[in-house]
């Protein structure tokens, strides 16, 4: 994994949102590799990885870009905090409700701004 790009950060950076229970976009597609993503949706996700990572598990410099692209660094980033906190069963690359749920507790600040992108299970 990369250095994240500060521009992506900039997302939401005026939402004025608190993070609560993940509740975002029950009826929001999957997100992940070969689905027709929408840039935003991708930057939830990174963004969301990004601080998953940092709290739990590492340093700056395995966090991903924040590009809005879902490629191959996006995929085994998703991948990886998949298998950590979900187990191996649902470490496939593609962000459902499950995985939504988990991103959407740590969208600090970014909360309102993802909340129609990223699907959830409420």
């Amino acid at each position: 994994m990369k250095t994240a790009s500060r521009a992506g950060a900039a997302l939401g950076a005026a939402v004025l949102a608190a993070p609560g229970p993940a509740q975002a976009q029950p009826g929001a597609a999957s997100i992940g590799s070969g689905r027709g993503n929408s840039s935003a949706a991708v930057r939830c996700v990174q963004q969301g990885i990004n601080s998953i990572v940092s709290d739990r598990f590492a340093t700056q410099h395995d966090l991903i870009g924040v590009d809005g692209s879902f490629g191959p660094e996006t995929d085994e980033a998703v991948r990886y905090v998949q298998y950590r906190l979900l187990g191996a069963s649902e470490a496939d690359g593609v962000v459902g409700p499950r995985t939504g749920d988990l991103i959407m507790r740590y969208q600090y600040g970014n909360y309102a701004a993802c909340y129609p992108y990223v699907p959830t299970s409420n």
